[in-house]
């Protein structure tokens, strides 16, 4: 029952495409990257991370310090152990010397075993409504895939300067990162395929705010801004049918804080989210040494996970509330 209510959702949505222009275009490239990302409901306008954090800007990625390999796995719509859907993600990202970093990240939405009938016999409803003999009886013939890949190529640049603050006799420092996305989509739908190019731009700024404001107990503030899919990137089907994936625009604020004891840190993230509407996103991340935990908020409702760092390697989890039903994600990074 579950099976055939998603592929009746996915026939639903590929009409939805049509009859709207393309506004659900790419709606799998909206599922989000990152366990720790989704967890703090997807505020990281102006995030650091492990190198996951590209997709909502890929400004970010200028603030790795080593190589890192990122992983994720995402059971959809279903059970852990048997779900409607997969979404798979593999990233490896490097910084380079002069304070520039490169990566190349991979994303895989599929759908399998969906079942194929045979075409409609007779003319009409009322030509089949009469004739009982014109009725479909229900068995499939086949059946067919649903595979959506994303492949991105991102770099990024850190700029690192002193501003002046004569006031105060001291100079503030102050970090800033530019980054971009190139990405290049394919999709391929029973005997149809797809593909597109498109772009992500993003920066982010980050300083002390305790040195701005001569206050040293006040941690680091950091502001970001970035633009997903900038071109209203273009879907063209074998068909010549062209779908448009509309534009998103991000931009928000971090602040982390210590707390002096047992090497702790507190971390909000804001995040105003834009697309075909507008939301909030907030989240909060609270890091005991090596383990944290996070929660988030958004229209859908809260997120909520947890994180451990062993050695050169973290493990995160994320309970992501969603319109369809609640998804668990899970994701590993591996400091190189």
């Amino acid at each position: 029952m579950k099976r055939a209510l998603f592929i009746s959702l996915l026939i639903v949505l590929q009409v939805s495409i049509t009859l709207a222009g393309g506004r659900y275009a790419g709606a799998s490239l909206e599922l989000g990257i990152g366990a720790r990302p989704l967890a703090l409901a997807g505020a990281s306008a102006a995030m650091r991370g492990n190198g996951d954090v590209f997709y909502y800007n890929p400004a970010s990625l200028a603030f790795l310090a080593r190589p890192a390999i990122n992983l994720m796995y995402a059971p959809s719509f279903g059970s852990l152990r048997s779900p409607l859907a997969e979404y798979n993600y593999l990233g490896f990202a490097c910084p380079l010397p002069g304070g520039g970093t490169v990566a190349l990240n991979w994303t895989r939405f599929t759908v399998d075993d969906i079942p194929l009938y045979p075409s409609l016999r007779g003319d009409s409803f009322a030509e089949r409504y009469n004739d009982l003999t014109l009725r479909p009886d229900g068995v499939a013939v086949g059946t067919f895939r649903d595979l959506e890949d994303a492949f991105y190529f991102s770099f990024a640049k850190i700029t690192r300067k002193k501003v002046s603050l004569g006031w105060l006799f001291v100079d503030l420092p102050i970090e800033t990162a530019f980054g971009m996305n190139v990405k290049m989509i394919r999709q391929s739908l029973h005997k149809s395929s797809a593909s597109g190019i498109g772009i992500d731009i993003g920066t982010m700024l980050r300083f002390n705010l305790g040195t701005l404001l001569n206050q040293r107990r006040f941690g680091d503030f950091g502001f970001g801004f970035s633009m997903i899919d900038i071109s209203q990137t273009a879907i063209i089907w074998d068909t010549k049918h062209e779908d448009r994936i509309h534009r998103t625009s991000l931009w928000g604020a971090s602040f982390e804080q210590k707390i002096g004891f047992l090497n702790t840190k507190l971390k909000l993230f804001w995040t105003h989210h834009h697309k075909y509407t507008s939301e909030s996103l907030f989240g909060t991340e609270f890091v005991i040494k090596n383990l944290a935990v996070r929660l988030g908020k958004k229209k859908t409702g809260l997120t909520a996970g947890m994180g451990l760092r062993f050695w050169k390697l973290s493990v995160d989890y994320a309970f992501v509330v969603t319109a369809f039903e609640n998804l668990n994600r899970i994701s590993c990074t591996i400091i190189l």
